[in-house]
């Protein structure tokens, strides 16, 4: 009878072992991702919107059969630079990632790109929008510095080409974080190159919750066409109604998140204008947008950026898909190669070359203008 047990047991472990062994194990590679997920309610915005796209980029990759298991290495930087550098180290030496993607704020990313370059694994930014992310280092050979989200140099041009065209008298604010500073060089010079020159400069100061001061100066400038360059999107609007001043607003991607359209108020924010790479209008970007929308529900806020999350995150997991392990050298040139990307964003099929990581070009680039409560196409 113990022969008997024992052989039936023996044979069980057998079985168990072949049956392991013949059964198809997925690769597991983690990939970083650092965002801004607490701190302002604009950088949330921004920041748990892309993610969003990231996650059900993820989702539609496992749904179609990736072979390789993917874990995402999520880190919230507050915003903060040397939180990001500290969690840039933590995700190489810890966590052991062969890629990351992230984050909101330029200024962090331009603190982390660096340890990503000498460590030699690749970085994937977003939704972070200062000009220099990738030119920094795109003559680095190789460089491991990738970006897809907007880039502040296009949607500037295309505001000024239309400011200078379509208005008389321009003003600007914008705050005095380096962002904002950079914004505002960018814009003066770009405008005095166009003949242009600005009726009023005001600046504030990021943590300041009235603007009616600056306003007013527009007011008394008589800007017809007001660049809104703070990070608060909102506060330019407020003190309007008070102050009598209806000028178009128009500036920063930030314009278009729902939770601006929220605090303004429809009818405060129609016309306002901003740089744009999501056209709601076609196929592919309305159905991601009504795919996102059963996904996220309520929470679900904005889909310029979100898309683009989301086309990072298809770029980043095909590359992983083809390299099939974790090797961060391999990654990187896979998505410098990457080919065949069905974006929802303007993302085009083959984002990046060895001369240029940005996913986005500035013939892509458009302006969106609010109408009705939806970000549509400024014809």
């Amino acid at each position: 009878m113990k022969k008997s047990i024992a052989r039936t047991l023996l044979n069980a472990t057998i079985a168990a072992t072949f049956a392991t062994c013949a059964a198809p194990s997925l690769a597991q590679v983690k990939v970083g991702v650092i965002e801004g997920l607490s701190g302002p309610p604009a950088l949330i915005d921004f920041g748990e919107s892309y993610l969003q796209g990231i996650k059900l980029a993820l989702k539609d990759y496992e749904a179609a059969g990736g072979k390789t298991k993917i874990e995402l290495v999520i880190y919230d930087d507050e915003a903060n630079p040397q939180r990001a550098v500290s969690l840039t180290q933590r995700l190489l030496q810890n966590d052991k990632v062969p890629v990351v993607i992230g984050t909101v704020a330029s200024g962090n990313v331009l603190a982390m790109a660096p340890i990503m370059q000498k460590a030699g694994v690749p970085l994937v930014a977003g939704p972070s929008i200062a000009t220099n992310i990738t030119a920094d280092f795109i003559n680095e050979k190789p460089s491991y510095i990738f970006r897809c989200s907007m880039v502040e140099k296009y949607q500037i041009e295309k505001m000024l080409d239309w400011g200078a065209k379509n208005f008389k008298r321009i003003g600007l604010v914008h705050s005095t974080t380096g962002y904002g500073s950079f914004a505002a060089k960018e814009i003066e010079a770009g405008l005095k190159a166009r003949g242009v020159e600005l009726v009023a400069i005001e600046a504030a100061a990021p943590g300041v919750n009235d603007l009616t001061p600056q306003m007013v100066k527009m007011r008394d400038a008589k800007a017809e066409l007001v660049l809104n360059f703070h990070e608060s999107f909102e506060l330019p609007f407020r003190p309007l109604p008070r102050l009598n001043y209806k000028p178009v607003i128009a500036g920063n991607w930030g314009l278009s998140s729902k939770m601006v359209l929220d605090i303004v108020g429809k009818d405060a924010i129609e016309g306002t204008v901003m740089g744009q790479a999501l056209d709601l209008s076609t196929p592919s970007a309305s159905a991601f947008d009504e795919k996102a929308r059963r996904e996220y529900g309520k929470d679900y806020r904005w889909p310029v950026v979100a898309a683009l999350g989301y086309d990072a995150g298809q770029i980043v997991f095909k590359a992983v898909d083809k390299v099939g392990k974790s090797d961060p050298a391999a990654i990187r040139e896979a998505i410098e190669n990457i080919d065949g990307i069905k974006a929802v964003s303007a993302t085009p099929p083959k984002p990046y070359s060895a001369s240029n990581h940005e996913c986005l070009t500035k013939d892509i680039v458009f302006l969106g203008v609010w109408k009705n409560g939806v970000v549509t196409r400024l014809e």
